[in-house]
């Protein structure tokens, strides 16, 4: 499978951020649509989080969907 056919498929799978490779090759996902606030990154959220590898972005976009279900 492609790269640009990995983070499509990683971008149906969380479609909550947008996710892109930046020109340095590293990934990174924002959120779609909506701001957090002060309280839900104290809490441990994140707008914006990058990562090394395509493995590495969606092991930490799980960790902020759970994180986000728990509070």
């Amino acid at each position: 499978m492609s790269t640009p056919a990995i983070l499509e498929d990683l971008q149906k799978a969380f479609p909550g951020w947008r996710i892109w490779r930046s020109s340095a090759g590293r990934l990174w996902a924002t959120r779609n649509g909506r701001r957090l606030s002060q309280q839900e990154v104290d809490d441990g959220l994140c707008q914006t989080i990058d990562a090394d590898d395509v493995a590495q972005l969606a092991e930490r976009l799980k960790e902020q969907e759970a994180a986000e279900q728990a509070l």
